[in-house]
C-alpha cells in the first residue's frame, strides 16, 4: 500500500482547519457545501460541540434551580430546531444544485425539517405548559 503524498495530507489538514469557522458556517447555510456534508456536519457535526455543553449546563441546573431546567432547556432545543431550518436552507440549495440521483438527499431535506419542527415544537410544549 502506497503512502499518501504530504502535500495531500496538507491539503486535508487545510480543509479540515476550516470546519465550524465562520466561512464555514456562511457556506453551510448558503447551500455551497455538498448535500452530505451540509446534512452530516451540519445537523449532528455541530452536535460534537452542543450535546456536552448542554449536559453541563443542566447538571449546573439541576444543582442550583432545578425549577429554571426545563423551560432553559426547552428555549435551547427551540432554538437548535431554528438553528435546524437554516441549515434545511442550504441542504435544499445543495440538493437542487448537484446533478446526479437525488433520492437520498431528499430523504435528508424531510429528514432535517423533521427534526427542526419537532424540536421547536417540543419545545414549544414544555415552555407553554
Amino acid at each position: 500500500m502506497q503512502d499518501t503524498p504530504q502535500s495531500e495530507l496538507d491539503a486535508i489538514y487545510a480543509e479540515r482547519a476550516k470546519f465550524f469557522s465562520a466561512q464555514w458556517f456562511a457556506r453551510l447555510f448558503s447551500g455551497r457545501l455538498t448535500p452530505g456534508d451540509t446534512f452530516w456536519l451540519g445537523n449532528y457535526g455541530v452536535l460534537l460541540w452542543v450535546v456536552p455543553g448542554l449536559m453541563l449546563l443542566a447538571m449546573m441546573l439541576a444543582i442550583a434551580a432545578q425549577t429554571a431546567m426545563v423551560p432553559v432547556l426547552a428555549g435551547i432545543g427551540m432554538l437548535i430546531g431554528l438553528y435546524r431550518l437554516a441549515v434545511l436552507r442550504g441542504l435544499v440549495r445543495a440538493t437542487l444544485r448537484t446533478p446526479g440521483p437525488a433520492g437520498w438527499r431528499w430523504v435528508g431535506v424531510l429528514w432535517t425539517l423533521a427534526e427542526g419542527l419537532a424540536l421547536i415544537a417540543y419545545g414549544w410544549m414544555k415552555i407553554a405548559g
